[in-house]
């Protein structure tokens, strides 16, 4: 099979993480795979991992030279199949492959992705692309606020993430915290500071990292100096290999409101790190059902982040990791690369 991921956006997010990952095991396994995206750091990741890997531009919706860009690939490349994200996407490479015959997949990280309107409507109708969703909660989500949806092929398919081969094998001193999220209002890294400040002032001995860029890190920056966390933070910027930052920590933090899923959760359970995060969404499918008790409730904030982290600062080095392999494992069978990408292959398949 040869599938081909197309992706718009400007910043780097989860599905750019999963359309690369999901493009490279694709490859492992002997099929083709490639990558069409804006100049930039996501077209320069698929090519480092040896993906075929196409920069464009796409311009506004409907662009006629972009969808002749695609349709000149698309004879080029001969895809089974085109898999989009977000609506200008479709509006370019989804029409290309629409009018090359070729199948297309709508892949829908969040229930904000689509709205309800004349547009989304019209395009579903003319392009009828098979929607895939993260999981079952954006599933059901966007099942609720497009009707439409209901008469088409929707399914869900856990994002897959590489399964780092070595279990953690040392528990950090001071313990080390991390997050990788972006650094935008909705991911709500101030609970997390908070947390930490109030950790801090309670005697806890800990570091914390902060990967990431976004609209809110002055802002963040700001707090964490307010705060007096300046020599327990460390900010690393925008940064193309999160798992070597997660491979310095211990506990991992989610404190996004309510997430679709969580690629970063993912990669940080795979990497063999303790997660915390709230009660609601996507990430309680995939959590561990013997560890509930490290999701929050959703409203208790900064002072829930700080209990949950407070219990895991306090653990013994031999109990915690302990249980830092035990998350290892569960993301081994839940949510491997290779069989997420199995998966992926087979639900084409009934597409095509």
């Amino acid at each position: 099979m040869n599938v081909i991921f197309v992706n718009s956006t400007r910043k780097w997010g989860g599905v750019k993480t999963w359309s690369i990952d999901m493009a490279q095991a694709i490859r492992q396994m002997g099929h083709k795979s490639g990558i069409v995206g804006r100049p930039g750091p996501f077209v320069d990741k698929a090519r480092s991992l040896e993906i075929s890997a196409w920069d464009h531009a796409f311009g506004f919706d409907f662009n006629p030279a972009s969808i002749a860009f695609f349709l000149n690939l698309f004879k080029k490349q001969r895809p089974d199949a085109v898999v989009c994200n977000i609506s200008k996407d479709l509006r370019t490479a989804g029409v290309a492959a629409r009018l090359a015959g070729i199948p297309i997949i709508q892949h829908l990280g969040s229930p904000g992705d689509v709205k309800n309107n004349f547009k989304t409507r019209l395009t579903q109708r003319l392009l009828r692309p098979c929607l895939l969703a993260c999981s079952d909660y954006v599933r059901q989500r966007l099942l609720q606020s497009v009707p439409l949806y209901q008469s088409c092929i929707f399914d869900y398919i856990f994002p897959g993430t590489r399964i780092n081969p070595v279990p953690p094998e040392t528990v950090r001193t001071p313990k080390v915290i991390i997050a990788t999220s972006q650094l935008n209002q909705d991911k709500r890294h101030m609970d997390l500071l908070e947390a930490l400040a109030a950790l801090n002032k309670n005697g806890y001995e800990f570091r914390c990292i902060i990967v990431g860029t976004g609209k809110d890190e002055y802002n963040l920056k700001q707090a964490c100096h307010r705060l007096g966390l300046d020599e327990l933070v460390e900010w690393t910027g925008f940064v193309t290999d999160v798992r070597a930052q997660l491979q310095r920590a211990d506990i991992f933090v989610l404190p996004t409101g309510c997430e679709p899923l969580g690629i970063a959760l993912e990669e940080a359970m795979a990497n063999g790190l303790v997660p915390i995060a709230r009660n609601i969404g996507g990430p309680t499918e995939i959590w561990h059902p013997q560890w509930t008790n490290l999701l929050i409730e959703p409203l208790s904030n900064e002072i829930g982040f700080q209990q949950a982290i407070a219990g895991l600062l306090d653990m013994a080095d031999v109990d915690l990791l302990a249980l830092k392999r035990d998350f290892h494992t569960h993301a081994g069978k839940t949510f491997s690369q290779e069989g997420q990408a199995k998966r992926l292959l087979t639900w084409l398949e009934q597409c095509i």
